[in-house]
C-alpha cells in the first residue's frame, strides 16, 4: 500500500521533493507543537498578558506626555482612535474605549508634565516586570544561556521603553504625512482616480502592517541578550503579524457572535474582550518567537550536515 501510494505521488513529483515537504512540515508543524508544550505557551502568554495590563497606564501616560508636547490634541486623538481601531477587534467595543479616551485625554493633555512625570515613575517598576517577563520567555525559546546583572537589565528595560516611545511617536507621523500628500496632490486627477478607489484602503492598510512588522522585529532583535540575527528575528515577526492579522478577525467574530449575545457576561463583556485580547496577542507574540527558533534550529542543522559530509 505504501509503495503505491510512493508511485502515485512520485507520478506528480519527485520523491525527494516529497520528502523534503515532508520533512519541512514535520519540522514546523510538530516541532511547533513540541514547541508550545515544552515552553508552556499559554502559561507565559498569560504572565506577558498580566505585565502589560499592569504596565499600560504608566506607559500611556508617559505616550501622551511625549505625544502632547509634539501634536495637537486633534491628531492625537486621531492616531489613538486608529491604534484601537486596529488593536481591539469589534467596532462596538473599540467605539467605547475611544469615547472613554477621547473623554479624559484633554486633561492629560493639559496636565502632560505631571502625566509624564507619574508615567515615568510608574514605568520604572512596570517596565522591569513587562520586559523582564518577555526577556525570560524569548531567552527560554532562543536558547540563550547569556546571563546580566540586575542593573544592567534595568538600564536595558528603561532604554527599551525609550525606544518604544521613539517609535510609536515616529509612527504617529506616518498617517499625518500621507494625509499632507493627499491635499497636496489631490487636485491631480492620477490622483483622485487613485484615493476613491479601493487602492488607497490597500495602501493605507499595508503601511499599518509595515508599522506592526517593524516593532514586533525591534521586539525581538533587541530584547533578547544574545543577537540572534536579523533573519530569525524577521520570520519571528512576520509570523506574529500574520497570525495577529487573522486572530483578529477571528477573534472580531467571536466577540461579534457569541461573548456579545452571552447574558452571563453582560456590561463585563469590553473587560472581559480586553483581557482575552490580551492574552491572545501575549500566546501569538510566543508563537512567533518559537517558529523563528525552528528555523534557527533548521540552519544550524543544515550547516551541521554541511561540515559533515566535507
Amino acid at each position: 500500500m505504501r509503495i503505491k501510494i510512493l508511485k502515485s505521488i512520485g507520478s506528480v513529483i519527485s520523491l525527494s521533493s516529497y520528502r523534503k515537504i515532508i520533512s519541512f512540515l514535520k519540522h514546523y508543524v510538530l516541532g511547533l507543537f513540541k514547541k508550545m508544550d515544552e515552553n508552556n505557551t499559554f502559561f507565559a502568554g498569560a504572565g506577558i498578558s498580566f505585565s502589560l495590563l499592569l504596565g499600560m497606564i504608566p506607559f500611556l501616560l508617559l505616550l501622551f506626555s511625549v505625544l502632547g508636547n509634539i501634536f495637537d490634541q486633534s491628531v492625537i486623538e486621531s492616531q489613538v482612535n486608529n491604534f484601537i481601531d486596529q488593536t481591539i477587534p469589534y467596532a462596538a467595543y473599540a467605539n467605547y474605549v475611544k469615547r472613554m479616551i477621547s473623554s479624559r485625554l484633554p486633561e492629560v493633555i493639559e496636565y502632560k508634565t505631571l502625566a509624564g512625570y507619574i508615567g515615568v515613575i510608574g514605568l520604572l517598576f512596570t517596565s522591569t516586570w513587562i520586559f523582564s517577563s518577555i526577556r525570560t520567555i524569548l531567552n527560554h525559546i532562543y536558547h540563550v544561556k547569556i546571563q546580566k546583572g540586575y542593573l544592567y537589565g534595568l538600564i536595558r528595560d528603561v532604554l527599551m521603553v525609550i525606544l518604544l516611545v521613539f517609535i510609536i511617536t515616529i509612527f504617529t507621523f506616518i498617517v499625518p504625512a500621507l494625509n499632507i500628500i493627499y491635499e497636496l496632490t489631490k487636485n491631480y486627477d492620477f490622483v483622485q482616480s487613485y484615493t476613491q478607489s479601493s487602492l488607497w484602503n490597500i495602501l493605507v492598510y499595508t503601511v499599518s502592517l509595515v508599522l506592526m512588522f517593524g516593532l514586533f522585529f525591534a521586539l525581538y532583535y533587541l530584547i533578547p541578550y544574545e543577537q540572534l540575527g536579523k533573519k530569525v528575528a524577521a520570520i519571528s515577526a512576520l509570523w506574529t503579524t500574520l497570525l495577529w492579522e487573522i486572530a483578529r478577525s477571528v477573534f472580531g467574530y467571536y466577540v461579534n457572535n457569541i461573548l456579545s449575545t452571552n447574558p452571563l457576561y453582560g456590561a463585563f463583556v469590553l473587560i472581559i474582550a480586553i483581557l482575552l485580547w490580551l492574552f491572545y496577542s501575549a500566546c501569538l507574540f510566543i508563537v512567533g518567537a518559537e517558529i523563528g527558533q525552528l528555523y534557527r534550529e533548521r540552519q544550524i542543522n543544515k550547516i551541521i550536515r554541511a561540515g559533515g559530509d566535507t
